[in-house]
C-alpha cells in the first residue's frame, strides 16, 4: 500500500533552522553539521512511529484471531488452481502499475524544483514505494530509501518529498475512487455521498489552482497539468493493481471487472488508514465485506497470490537495487532554474551576470519572484518565474548574443519539466519575431519609454509641460541629490509608508516593491524640502542601461518632485556615458481581436492607472518601443496574460528560498554494501 495518514503526519513538520539553499548551492555552514542534524531528525522520525507500530500490533492480533477460523487448505487450493496465463497477466498489470509509481516521484521532484534528474527520480520512487508498502511505516522507510538513493538530498528533504508523494497519491486516489463509484455504481449506496464529496473537493482545489483569491496567489499551487498528471498516474497505478488482483481470482467467479475495481479501491483506502505493512488485515477485511457473495477462503487465496506478485516480488528486486545503491550523480543536466538567495545582495557571479545584461530590468532577480534559467552548460539565459499555469520568462535573454531560439527552447524544456506552459513577457521585437517564425502567438502588451541621456535637453515644445512642473518644484524650494551611503532608510521608510497610504498597496512581479535591502542595491535619488525627505526614485543599473523602478513621494511633496528626481538621474547617467535610460513601460493601449484578451487588458488598464502613467512619461518626450507577450498557442497566451495580471496585483511576497533544491555536494556518504575491488 501507499503511505497512510499517520505516515504523512510524521514527515510534515518543518526543521528547526533547516538548511537554506542558495543560488550558488553553497554547502551548509560549519556550525550546523549535516550529519548531526540528520541524526537528530532520524531519531525524531523513528520516535514518531510509535502510533503506527501500536496500530500494526493491534491489527495483527485481530487478524490472527480471525485467521484461526480459516480453512487454510482451501486457501492453498485456490492458489494452486491458478493458471500460468493468470500469473502472466498479473505480472504485466503489476509492471504497468509500478511504471506509474515511479512517475509520482518524477512529478513531485519537478513540482518542488529539486533539480534531480527524471530517471533517478523514477528509479528511486519505484524502490521507495516497493519497499515501504511491504515493510510498512511509509514515512520512515520511504524517507530512508530516498535519502540513500539520492545522496544529494538531506534527510529533511527526503522526508518532505516522501510526504508530498503520499499526499499527492491520497488526493489522486480519492478522485479515482470517486470516479470509479460514479462509473461502475457498485451495490453500496453509502459510497455515492463519499464519491460526490470527493469530486466537489477536487473541483474546488482545481479552481483554486486556476484562479486563487488574492491572499493565496503566491502559494505554490500545482498547475492543472500537474494535477491532471497525478490523477492520471493514480488511475493507471490503481487500475493496473486492481486488474492484477482481478486476473488472480478464480475464473469460475461471476464477478464484473467494475465491481472488483471498486472494491479494490475502497479496500486500498482501508489499508491506508490501517497503517499496517501492505495494509495487511484492513485490506482483506474490507475486500471481503465489499464482495460478500464470494467465499472467504477463495478471496483470501486470491489476495495472497496478489501479494506475492504485487508486493513480495517487486520488494525483492528493489531490495537488490537498494543494496547496490547510487552509482552516479543524480542531478539533472537539462536547462534548470537557479533560485536567487533570499538576500537581494547576490553572489558575485550573479552580480557580474546582471551588470552585463543588456536590459537593466534583469535586476528584478533581486525581488525573489524570479529564478535564473540556465542552459546545460550553466550559461545564464533569462529570468523566469513559475506563476499559475505558466512558466514566464521576463524580457529578452540576459546575454545579448544569445540566440532567441536557444533561449526559447530552453524555456520550453524547463516548462515541460514543471508541467507548465512557456511564455515570454515584455520581450523586444527580435525575440518576438523569432517566436512568431516558430509558430508562437505574439501579442503587444507594453510600450517602453526610453531616451539617450547624452542628448537629453529640456528645450523644445514637446517638453513644455516638463519645464512647467520643474519650475513648480524649484519655486517650492525642492532640492535633489543622489543618495549618500549609508542611506537615510528611516526617512525613506516614512515616505514609502505615506505613499502607500495615498496610493494603496504596492504591486509585484515585474514591478519592484519597496524593501530596505532591495533598494540598497539600486541607484537612488532623493528630494528634500529643507531638511525633510519628501520623495525618492530608484533605478536598476547595468553597464549599458539604467531603468526607472520605484517612484515614492510623501504628503508634503510639491508638484514636479518625481520629474525633478528623474531629470537628476538623467544627468547622472549622461555624466557616466550611459547609452540608454529607460523610464520603464506602460501598458499597450491598442485593441485586441480576442474578446477575452480585450477584457483582461481593460481590467489591467483600469487597475494600473495606465492613462495617467503614459501622460507622466510622455512629458519627457521619450522614444517608444513596443514590447510583446509570446506563447506557443492562443490558449497559452490567454492563460499567461491572466497569470501575469494576477501576480502583478498580488501582495508582495516574503523572502523565501527553495529548501528542496538538491545540492551538488552530497549531504551524506552513501552506504556501500558491495565495494568494487581494484583491478
Amino acid at each position: 500500500m501507499r503511505h497512510g495518514a499517520f505516515d504523512i503526519e510524521t514527515a510534515l513538520p518543518l526543521p528547526d533552522g533547516g538548511p537554506e539553499e542558495t543560488g550558488a548551492n553553497r554547502p551548509l555552514p560549519p556550525e550546523d553539521p549535516p550529519r548531526q542534524t540528520d541524526r537528530a531528525r532520524l531519531r525524531a522520525l523513528l520516535g514518531k512511529q510509535a502510533l503506527p507500530l501500536g496500530l500494526t500490533l493491534i491489527v495483527v492480533w485481530l487478524v490472527g484471531e480471525k485467521a484461526a477460523h480459516l480453512d487454510m487448505a482451501a486457501v492453498g487450493a485456490t492458489i494452486a488452481t491458478l493458471r500460468p496465463a493468470q500469473w502472466v497477466l498479473a505480472l504485466l498489470a503489476t509492471a504497468g502499475s509500478f511504471w506509474a509509481v515511479g512517475h509520482y516521484d518524477r512529478v513531485l521532484h519537478a513540482q518542488l524544483g529539486t533539480g534531480i534528474a527524471a530517471g533517478a527520480a523514477r528509479r528511486t520512487g519505484v524502490i521507495a514505494i516497493a519497499l515501504s508498502q511491504v515493510l510498512g511505516f511509509g514515512a520512515l522507510t520511504g524517507t530512508l530509501v530516498r535519502w540513500r538513493m539520492l545522496p544529494e538530498l538531506t534527510l529533511w528533504q527526503a522526508a518532505r518529498l516522501s510526504a508530498a508523494v503520499a499526499l499527492s497519491f491520497l488526493a489522486g486516489w480519492a478522485v479515482v475512487a470517486a470516479l470509479a463509484v460514479l462509473i461502475f455504481r457498485p451495490d453500496h449506496p453509502w459510497m455515492m455521498p463519499l464519491a460526490t464529496g470527493a469530486i466537489l473537493l477536487a473541483g474546488t482545489l482545481t479552481a483554486l489552482s486556476v484562479y486563487p483569491p488574492g491572499p493565496l496567489v503566491r502559494l505554490p499551487w500545482p498547475s492543472l497539468r500537474t494535477i491532471a498528471t497525478v490523477v492520471g498516474l493514480t488511475a493507471l497505478d490503481t487500475l493496473c493493481a486492481a486488474l492484477a488482483l482481478y486476473a488472480l481470482l478464480p475464473q469460475d467467479l461471476a464477478l464484473a471487472a467494475g465491481q472488483v475495481i471498486s472494491a479494490y479501491l475502497f479496500s486500498l483506502g482501508a489499508g491506508l488508514v490501517g497503517a499496517t505493512p501492505g495494509g495487511f488485515g484492513p485490506f482483506e477485511a474490507a475486500f471481503a465485506a465489499l464482495l460478500p457473495s464470494v467465499d472467504i477462503e477463495t478471496l483470501i487465496g486470491a489476495v495472497l497470490a496478489f501479494r506475492l506478485v504485487y508486493y513480495l516480488l517487486p520488494a525483492l528486486l528493489c531490495g537488490l537495487l537498494l543494496l547496490r545503491g547510487p552509482r552516479r550523480c543524480n542531478l539533472s543536466r537539462a536547462p534548470r532554474l537557479v533560485k536567487a538567495p533570499p538576500s537581494p545582495r547576490l553572489p558575485a557571479e550573479m552580480e557580474r551576470q546582471l551588470f552585463a545584461a543588456p536590459r537593466a530590468e534583469a535586476n528584478l532577480l533581486r525581488t525573489r519572484d524570479f529564478s535564473l534559467l540556465t542552459a546545460r552548460n550553466g550559461r545564464p539565459l533569462g529570468l523566469v518565474a513559475p506563476i499559475g499555469q505558466s512558466l514566464v520568462m521576463l524580457s529578452d535573454p540576459l546575454v545579448a548574443r544569445t540566440c532567441p531560439s536557444a533561449a526559447r527552447g530552453a524555456l520550453s524544456g524547463a516548462a515541460a519539466q514543471r508541467y507548465r506552459m512557456p511564455a515570454i513577457y515584455k520581450c523586444g521585437a527580435r525575440m518576438a519575431a523569432s517566436a512568431r517564425r516558430a509558430g508562437w502567438r505574439v501579442l503587444p502588451v507594453a510600450e517602453e519609454a526610453w531616451l539617450v541621456p547624452g542628448t537629453f535637453s529640456l528645450e523644445g515644445s514637446n517638453r513644455r509641460q516638463l519645464r512647467r512642473l520643474l519650475g513648480k518644484a524649484a519655486a517650492a524650494g525642492l532640492t535633489v541629490r543622489e543618495a549618500p551611503h549609508p542611506l537615510p532608510l528611516a526617512e525613506m521608510d516614512r515616505v514609502a509608508a505615506e505613499w502607500r497610504g495615498l496610493r494603496g498597496r504596492e504591486r509585484g512581479f515585474s514591478m519592484g516593491t519597496y524593501e530596505r535591502a532591495y533598494v540598497s542595491c539600486q541607484r537612488i535619488f532623493l528630494a528634500f524640502l529643507g531638511p525633510d525627505l519628501v520623495g525618492f526614485v530608484t533605478l536598476h543599473e547595468t553597464r549599458s542601461e539604467m531603468t526607472l523602478d520605484l517612484m515614492r513621494t510623501g504628503r508634503a511633496a510639491p508638484d514636479g518632485t518625481v520629474q525633478a528626481l528623474i531629470v537628476a538621474a538623467i544627468g547622472a547617467a549622461a555624466r557616466q556615458s550611459c547609452p540608454r535610460l529607460s523610464l520603464a513601460a506602460v501598458p499597450w493601449q491598442g485593441t485586441d481581436a480576442n474578446p477575452l484578451l480585450r477584457r483582461l487588458r481593460a481590467i489591467f488598464l483600469r487597475r494600473s492607472g495606465a492613462a495617467g502613467l503614459r501622460r507622466f512619461k510622455a512629458a519627457f518626450d521619450p522614444r517608444w518601443e513596443t514590447l510583446y507577450l509570446a506563447a506557443p498557442s492562443r490558449l497559452a497566451l490567454t492563460i499567461a496574460a491572466m497569470d501575469i495580471l494576477r501576480r502583478v496585483t498580488a501582495p508582495p511576497r516574503r523572502p523565501t528560498s527553495n529548501l528542496m533544491k538538491a545540492s551538488r555536494l552530497a549531504t551524506h556518504r552513501p552506504l556501500r554494501i558491495f565495494r568494487r575491488q581494484p583491478r
